[in-house]
C-alpha cells in the first residue's frame, strides 16, 4: 500500500531520486506507484525500473 504521508516518500522528497523517477517511461512510473513499493535510494529505483522494462 502506498505511503500515506508523501512528505516521507523519497520519490517526492529526494531531488535526485525524483529526477530519475520522472525520466522513466510513464508505464514504469505508474507501475511503481501502483505497486506501493517504497523506494529509498536511486540505486533501488534503477533496479526496479530495469526489472520492469525487461518484461
Amino acid at each position: 500500500m502506498p505511503s500515506a504521508n508523501p512528505q516521507c516518500n523519497p520519490l517526492t522528497q529526494d531531488p535526485e531520486i525524483r529526477q530519475c523517477f520522472q525520466s522513466l517511461p510513464a508505464y514504469v512510473q505508474e507501475t511503481i506507484h501502483q505497486s506501493g513499493v517504497e523506494i529509498t535510494s536511486k540505486q533501488q529505483l534503477q533496479q526496479c525500473a530495469d526489472h520492469l522494462m525487461k518484461k
